[in-house]
């Protein structure tokens, strides 16, 4: 079937699909043609290719060896995984319809009971955590040997900003141990909090936001393909609005085309607000105006109910900030506040404590300033 959305049928498969970044594009070509592949990051803001480019490098090294020798796996989706579905062992996946089971419950139903029976071999009888079920699906991948003529193999860990500090340290044994089989990819959107000891075992490269240049060609490319004829002016609203994030100017091109094949500035506009920023929106002017419990039942729904991530929410309220007629004085205070309760998350704290006393430090704020 046809993908529905745009930015998962032009996701680049070859390096010629590529808009950029050229120079950490470059390099990865280049060590795929000499036949070399050593642990890699890829660090840079959401919707610049880090994952398909990871992607295409592992098809151009292992070739025809990539089905049995490349996995990719998300940190986030692991480490949320339900316990009760690991649980399930594969008889009870095998009943299920096919549309009903992904290939990572089977493999999360693997891992539970390594993961099991390593507790086992240890006399602990209780079930893994979420933790050692996270640290068993990236070593049970990694320490098997290849099962092809291939030298190695190759696991990409996306969203892997995700890993605590002490995971880290677990991640850096087993890139050191199991070193002879397999090469690690690491994607993640910054280099901050990341340990220097995995740094230092890596190629770094990063991805920037698409330029100007690259997001226009983009745009043009994927309406000349759908037959959408869009203005100029439309072009230049979407630009202006995805900052950079490629994969987030086709989901609004999509959106606003899907009424009508003529795209114009004003249905830019009408696409390009999402739930998420009218939701926040009015969880951030419900904290400014004192309603500090109403505000967090919003942020409570968001995370909690509509499963959005705290990057996510977090990421919309820096925008949101932004977009405010804010002095420079109190918009640097907010921008402070959130930065540090961003911190806080990342380094494995409650999201739902610390979002609540950030809406709360808003509301304080904004008191002071009418004071």
């Amino acid at each position: 079937m046809e993908p529905v959305l745009w930015s998962i049928k032009y996701r680049p498969k070859k390096w010629d699909d590529f808009f950029g970044p050229e120079s950490a594009l470059g390099h990865l070509k280049d060590f795929s043609k000499a036949s070399i592949c050593p642990n890699i990051i890829l660090y840079g803001p959401e919707g610049t290719g880090k994952t398909a480019a990871s992607e295409v490098f592992a098809r151009a090294f292992l070739g025809d060896d990539l089905s049995s020798n490349y996995m990719h796996l998300n940190i986030r989706e692991i480490v949320n995984y339900s316990l009760s579905h690991a649980k399930r062992d594969v008889k009870a996946l095998a009943k299920l319809d096919r549309s009903d089971r992904t290939p990572l419950d089977e493999y999360m139903s693997v891992i539970y009971r390594q993961a099991k029976a390593s507790l086992k071999t240890r006399g602990i009888s209780r079930s893994p955590s979420r933790r050692q079920l996270l640290q068993e699906a990236i070593r049970f991948f990694a320490s098997t040997y290849t099962v092809s003529d291939a030298k190695v193999k190759i696991l990409v860990l996306d969203e892997a900003d995700a890993l605590s500090y002490s995971m880290q340290q677990a991640l850096r044994r087993t890139m050191e141990i199991y070193n002879e089989v397999c090469r690690f990819i690491l994607i993640t959107p910054t280099l901050a909090g990341w340990s220097p000891a995995i740094i230092s075992r890596c190629v770094v490269l990063h991805f920037p936001s698409a330029s100007v240049e690259y997001t226009e060609q983009l745009i043009k490319s994927v309406a000349k393909k759908e037959n959408v004829d869009i203005t100029q002016l439309a072009i230049k609203a979407i630009i202006r609005n995805v900052q950079g994030n490629l994969r987030r100017a086709l989901h609004i091109l999509q959106i606003a085309a899907a009424s009508n094949n003529s795209v114009d500035e004003d249905a830019v506009y009408a696409a390009s607000e999402t739930h998420l920023q009218k939701r926040v929106h009015q969880m951030v002017s419900l904290a400014f105006d004192g309603q500090h419990e109403k505000a967090r039942k919003i942020m409570m729904e968001l995370l909690g109910l509509e499963q959005y991530t705290t990057d996510e929410v977090v990421s919309e309220m820096r925008d949101d900030l932004l977009s405010r007629p804010l002095s420079h004085l109190v918009l640097t205070k907010l921008i402070e506040r959130l930065a540090e309760i961003d911190s806080r998350i990342t380094q494995g704290k409650n999201p739902f404590i610390h979002l609540s006393a950030c809406l709360a430090s808003f509301t304080k704020i904004a008191q002071e300033i009418e004071s």
